[in-house]
């Protein structure tokens, strides 16, 4: 699973056996797609994948379940509004804004969702210091994601949709736009 996120293009580290923990100090300096390092770090030991976005010239967004009995804030107390997908879509709808469906997303335990956007060149934002909404958060510069084959405890990560990473909407993506303020003002 290392070698095929490489050939993606995308820069690999190993993670924690059943874990999303890293499993090397200074993670994203480390992070690579080089086959001959990916081969002798992964023949050492049953490794789980982090991906690098930022390194890999992807943004990733992570819309992230709700956990058995926890409460919607105030603004998304709305009938159909369960979690970060629900979130996302509600707040898209009043921006009358659209999110690339057709691109790579990798589905992990508990009803996790990452859908994997290409960014433009030359921009790598930083991730939000906290959620863009709640239960949606955006994974960029100083962040990773675990790639499709993790096993955790709470289960595995397992590719969705396989296909090219989508251009980044301009919300998430532009130079200098913070996606937060687009989100967030719908909510105020």
């Amino acid at each position: 699973m290392a070698l095929a996120a490489a050939a993606r293009g995308w820069h690999v580290f190993p993670l924690r056996p059943g874990t999303t923990d890293p499993a090397v100090q200074d993670w994203s300096a480390r992070a690579t797609t080089n086959t001959w390092r990916i081969v002798r770090c992964w023949d050492s030991g049953p490794f789980n994948v982090g991906i690098v976005p930022c390194a890999s010239g992807l943004l990733v967004l992570d819309l992230v379940p709700a956990v058995a009995g926890e409460a919607l804030p105030g603004p998304y107390r709305r009938p159909g509004v369960a979690d970060g997908a629900d979130v996302l879509a509600l707040l898209l709808e009043e921006q009358r804004a659209r999110l690339p469906v057709e691109t790579y997303s990798v589905y992990g335990p508990g009803g996790r969702v990452h859908l994997y956007f290409a960014r433009p060149a030359g921009t790598c934002p930083p991730t939000a210091p906290g959620p863009l909404a709640w239960h949606v958060e955006v994974h960029c510069t100083g962040s990773y994601v675990p790639a499709a084959g993790t096993v955790t405890r709470d289960g595995p990560y397992v590719v969705g949709h396989d296909a090219a990473p989508a251009a980044a909407p301009g919300w998430l993506a532009e130079p200098g736009r913070n996606p937060l303020d687009f989100l967030q003002r719908s909510v105020v």
